[in-house]
């Protein structure tokens, strides 16, 4: 990584194992019958931020720390191969404006070894025009998953102990898993989600979870669902981004 900024002229490196935190401007709410809605402010207002770790001697960090705290606002980085730090979708052909939001101490990891944490932030991101939005390539990290529906039934109880129930019948189904994929998937997937699925109902895809909402439920097919949160776990090694993906279930229309 290349830091554009007056008075450091070194490239600092990052550590493998950088994590993207996009926060899309959605807030869900569950509604009485279970299912979810969402206010939406827009992509304009989503918010990229990511943890990085820099190292390497201390005085490349000490000249590091004593530019930021020169440049309190923000400056220029441009990211090299790898480093997609804020996500695969942005486009990091040129120079990328970041804010620090937050940064550590310098640690001492061994002889001649240094490390210092930072949190950045991305303004104004130009974003990747291919491929197109998609979720045909996701695929599960592993076979453990949560699949299950909530029992919508309310109950409430007399001194005498006896019961009154108000049952909605809906019993809303939610999943929730963790997908492995590769650079170019996670494109089209983050694409999607920042676009056309950010509160969109969808038919549930076809992931190799035969009842993903439960044993007691039907097929994958016959549902409709809502992505209503999820969160990038960073990339596993060169290969495989990790992608936490919660699914709610939702009407067929």
């Amino acid at each position: 990584m290349i830091w554009d900024v007056s008075g450091l002229d070194n490239t600092v490196y990052i550590v493998w194992g950088y994590k993207p935190d996009t926060v899309p401007a959605i807030q869900w709410f569950q509604k009485a019958n279970g299912y979810y809605e969402a206010t939406d402010r827009g992509d304009d207002e989503d918010v990229y931020e990511t943890s990085v770790l820099f190292q390497g001697p201390v005085s490349e960090l000490a000249d590091l720390e004593e530019v930021l705290n020169t440049e309190r606002e923000d400056f220029n980085i441009s990211c090299g191969t790898g480093e997609e730090i804020f996500g695969a979708d942005i486009d990091y052909s040129g120079n990328l404006a970041v804010t620090v939001v937050d940064f550590g101490k310098i640690q001492r990891l061994s002889y001649g070894k240094y490390s210092m944490p930072l949190r950045l932030r991305l303004l104004s991101p130009s974003f990747l025009s291919s491929p197109a939005a998609s979720l045909s390539a996701l695929r599960l990290a592993s076979w453990q998953y949560e699949a299950g529906s909530k029992f919508d039934l309310s109950r409430s109880f007399a001194y005498d102990g006896s019961a009154e129930y108000i049952d909605k019948a809906t019993d809303p189904g939610r999943f929730e898993a963790v997908f492995a994929q590769t650079l170019e998937e996670m494109k089209a997937i983050r694409r999607y989600l920042r676009t056309t699925g950010r509160t969109a109902g969808f038919a549930f895809p076809n992931i190799g979870v035969t009842k993903p909402f439960g044993q007691r439920r039907g097929d994958y097919s016959t549902f409709y669902t809502k992505i209503i949160d999820w969160e990038e776990l960073g990339r596993e090694n060169l290969l495989f981004w990790n992608l936490r993906l919660v699914f709610a279930e939702e009407p067929t229309p």
